[in-house]
Formats: C-alpha cells, structure tokens, sequence
C-alpha cells in the first residue's frame, strides 16, 4: 500500500491491523442490528392472523419503526460525528436487543407494539451511521469503496439468518405460528445480540487518530480522503458550516438521497410484502415463503460481493455500474409478478428469480454508501449517511408501505410491481447522472 512515505513502518502495520479488527467490528455488529430489526416484520402474517389484525394495522406498525428509524439515522448520524463511534454503537446495539426482548411479551397490543417499534427505531438508528462511519475513518480512497462494499452485505447475512433462526425453532417446537406463540423468534436471537454488543464495545474504533496513529491523509496523501474539501476549507469552516455546504446544499447528495428513495421502495416494496404477497396470490404456504425470502437473501451475498469486487477494481465508476444493475432490475420485477400471478408458480424458478432480486436490489444499494461517504468530507460523513438515510426511510421505505398495499387492493399487484420496475429506472437514469461527478472527486 502507498503510505506516502511519512509513517513509520512499525505505526503503519499497527494501522492495517486496527483497520481489519474495525471492519470485523462493524460488520458483525450489523449483522447483528438485522437480528433484532426484522423480527416483527417477519412474524407480522402470523401476529396480524393471530390478532385478527388488517393489512392496515400492520402497515402502520411498520411505518412506526420506518419512522423512527429513519428520523434517527439522521440525528443519530449528527451525534455520531461528535461522540465515540466505539460507544455509540455498542449501546445501541444492546439497547435494540433489550427492546426486542420486550416486544415479545407485547405482540398482542397494537399500542404496546407501537411504542416499542418507535423506540427499537430510534437506537437502531445509530446502527448504520455508526458503523459506515468507522470503515471510512479507517480506509483510504482505493480501498473505501470495497469495504463499505463488503460491510454492506452484513444485512443480508443479518436478514437471512433470521428466517433461518426462526425456521429451525419452528420445526424444534419453540414457535407456533398458527397458535401466535412467538416469543423465542424475539428472546433468542437478542441474547445473541448482547454478547455481540459487548465484543463491540471492547474491540470497536474511532478514527486513527484518536488512537495515535496518522491520519489517513499523512498516510496516504490525495488518496487518503476525497477531494470534496480542501484541508484549509475543513479548518476555516464549523462544523455547521460544513453540513450547509456539502450536506444540505450538495447537489450531488441530494441526487444520491433521490436515487436511495427510490431503491428502498424497490427493496421494501419486494421483501417486506412478500410474505402476504406469496400468500394471498402465489398460494404458498408459510415455509415455501419465508424459503423464498431466505433465498432472496442469501444470493444477494455472492452478488453484494461481486460489487464489492467492482468497487476494488474500479473505484471510481461505481455510478456506472449502478445504473446497469437497475435497469435489469426493471425486467427482473417484473418477470417476479408474472411468474408468482398465475397462483401456481414454478416453485424452482421463483426462487431463482428472488435469488437474481436479492443480488439487483442490495448492489446498487451499497453503491448509496459509497457515493454518500465519498461527496462529503469525513468530518460531516456520519450526518450526510444519516440525511440519505432519513429521505430513503421517510418516502421510499413509507411509500413502499402504504402505496404497496393501497395499489393491490384497488388496482391489483401487478400495478404494485410496476411502480416499483419504474422507480428502478428512475434510479438507474440517477447513476448515470452521477458518475462524472464521481470521478471527478475520486482519485485513487
């Protein structure tokens, strides 16, 4: 690696290792944040049968933790670039755990669920911010990319391990859907993300300089951080300054803000009205569902890395490729509906198809984290994460929601899904827009 000929040899190789144990930091601990988010929303068929709930109770209650959480990832970002990122995170990710533990003796009450969700939203927000924020402080240009890339695929492990979780206790006896017992899909998993807390809390970092090591400018030169801001631009201005500059009055992040509205429609669109989808039109029974949504998961690691992958090898045309992804995507989406309407799909190729969905929805997503973190100075990275986060949660996963539902019941699923194949597009024509700008600010 280039070190810019300024740090010891002996400080550098303390660098790369605290570099790789804050990578494993921030990954495994938003692995962990997924396995105490999802909970509710993938028990929500069975609570909402149990209870005797409409589509409607539930679409509220997941618009209290889209809400929550999506305020959060903004002020929980700003805090995040003031306080301990180490501490900050491990905090939150015990208190989600607790939070958990308690909507499982309170799924009953849509009012006890409310107020729970609204809290499990506002510590899960930290989550994100926090652990993107670490990676950036710790990883120069060539680099950066490829590892928020990576750490990205954190919430598919989180996400698919969950069903998986759940599955096993369900055949084991610990859960009975159709009965409403469904405590130990909330209790066991948190126990888990407790201890994962507390390695979190010992292990986790700040940035290297709080550590006494260079700073990744000293380390590596132009290549170290963007070149939104010059050095003397970041001392001259405050730090609210800085966010009015480059934050709100960016061009450039108000783009990238507009195209993550548009794919966390598309990803909450798909994932979180599968199971009632796969339900009510495909006929499928619970386990054929929740596999499928598993598989949608899993494949999207492999394609997740292959991004990953682009973004090591091209770290500067990561908009580029982006766009790409989405426009298959718009095909894709709508080749789902047209296999899963019939109500008797080939179950083989569904799957292969929710597999290829997993790997289109979470690629070009992680390019969101690259490009915000990458068109703001680092100093502002954790609010500008939060400011993309709070629009995306607000409209898109809000939108996808509420327009979801309301399209299926008055106008069928097929104009759902054709919402969604359209804001792809729409986010794809975003990429292409953004990618001069991108190389433009990165040099690597």
């Amino acid at each position: 690696m280039e070190t810019g000929y300024k740090t010891p040899p002996e400080k550098f190789a303390a660098f790369l290792k605290r570099q790789k144990m804050v990578f494993i930091v921030a990954f495994l601990g938003y692995v962990c944040a997924y396995l105490v988010r999802n909970n509710f929303k993938l028990m929500s068929k069975s609570i909402m049968v149990t209870n005797g709930w409409a589509k409607d109770d539930i679409a509220m209650l997941l618009s209290c933790l889209a809400v929550s959480y999506g305020l959060a990832k903004f002020y929980m970002g700003a805090l995040g670039d003031k306080v301990s990122l180490r501490k900050l995170f491990a905090l939150s990710l015990a208190a989600s755990a607790v939070i958990c533990i308690i909507i499982g003796f309170y799924h009953t009450s849509i009012a006890a669920l409310a107020v729970l969700l609204v809290l499990c939203g506002v510590v899960q927000g930290a989550l994100a911010p926090a652990s993107q924020n670490m990676i950036a402080n710790y990883y120069p240009n060539r680099t950066r990319g490829a590892a928020i890339a990576g750490w990205n695929v954190s919430q598919n492990f989180g996400s698919a391990m969950l069903p998986m979780m759940v599955a096993g206790m369900t055949t084991l006896g610990w859960i009975v859907p159709g009965t409403g017992h469904v405590l130990a899909a909330f209790v066991v998993p948190a126990v888990l993300v407790l201890v994962c807390a507390a390695f979190c809390w010992k292990y986790g970092g700040d940035s290297p300089e709080k550590e006494g090591l260079d700073s990744l400018r000293q380390m590596y030169g132009e290549g170290g951080e963007s070149n939104v801001a010059s050095e003397e631009e970041q001392s001259s201005l405050s730090y609210w300054q800085l966010i009015w500059k480059y934050v709100f009055c960016n061009p450039a992040l108000l783009l990238v803000a507009s195209v993550n509205v548009a794919l966390y429609f598309i990803r909450f669109g798909v994932e979180d009205w599968m199971p009632i989808y796969l339900h009510e039109v495909a006929k499928m029974e619970d386990a054929h569902a929740q596999m499928a949504i598993s598989v949608l998961e899993w494949v999207a690691i492999p394609g997740s890395l292959v991004f990953a992958w682009l973004a090591a090898k091209y770290p500067n045309k990561m908009a580029r490729i982006g766009a790409i992804g989405l426009f298959v995507m718009a095909g894709v989406v709508m080749a789902y509906e047209a296999i899963t309407a019939s109500g008797a799909p080939n179950y083989a190729l569904m799957l292969v198809v929710c597999g290829v969905l997993g790997a289109l929805i979470y690629g070009p997503q992680l390019i969101v984290n690259i490009l915000t973190i990458n068109f703001v100075p680092l100093k502002v990275a954790g609010t500008a994460i939060g400011f993309v986060g709070v629009t995306a949660y607000l409209i898109g996963n809000m939108g996808a929601n509420w327009v979801m539902p309301i399209m299926a019941d008055h106008f069928g699923w097929f104009w759902s899904y054709v919402v969604v194949a359209g804001l792809s597009a729409f986010a794809a024509v975003g990429y292409l827009i953004l990618a001069r700008h991108e190389e433009e600010v990165i040099k690597a």
